[in-house]
């Protein structure tokens, strides 16, 4: 496994998850994940820091690009760094009131997470595939702010889960 970083997230990490919301949006009305248009926040420029870098957890620094689909339900993100690339799509399904978000890494690995939490702390869980087929089990834990998001990823080993990386990110 090469790299393994999954921002959505701030899909999701965090992630993830979006239609255009008022930058002058009250906290009190900030409710990431809610609705159709939950993480339209995300859009925009990030720049991201990794306090847990690694070959599978990522690099120490990225940016983080989200913009509109061309179909326009769906966010696009790209996640670039040194040595590293990931594009996803955010998603949502009205009638589950689920976020959706597959991402795949420029290694061949791949990963889906999914997510109906709301709110400021919003945790997306899934599977990770390696490029040679190998899965696990992954997590996002999301703490959401409308220019500061943190991304704690997680994989179970066993029954424990164990820190992969640690990203915080701010809206440029």
């Amino acid at each position: 496994m090469k790299s393994f970083f999954f921002f959505v997230s701030v899909a999701a990490l965090l992630l993830v998850p979006f239609a255009a919301r008022s930058q002058s949006m009250a906290m009190s009305a900030f409710t990431p994940g809610a609705g159709p248009h939950g993480y339209d926040w995300i859009i925009g420029t990030w720049a991201c820091t990794n306090s847990v870098p690694s070959p599978l957890g990522g690099p120490s620094s990225t940016t983080f690009v989200v913009a509109r689909s061309n179909a326009g339900s769906a966010l696009f993100a790209r996640v670039t760094g040194k040595n590293f690339d990931e594009s996803w799509y955010l998603t949502y399904a009205a009638k589950t009131k689920t976020w959706w978000v597959p991402t795949a890494y420029a290694d061949g690995s791949y990963e889906i997470e999914s997510s109906t939490s709301t709110g400021k702390k919003v945790v997306w869980a899934g599977s990770y595939y390696s490029a040679a087929g190998k899965a696990m089990k992954v997590r996002d834990l999301f703490t959401n702010g409308p220019t500061k998001t943190n991304d704690v990823g997680q994989y179970q080993s066993g029954s424990a889960w164990k820190t992969l990386y640690n990203v915080t990110c701010s809206k440029s």
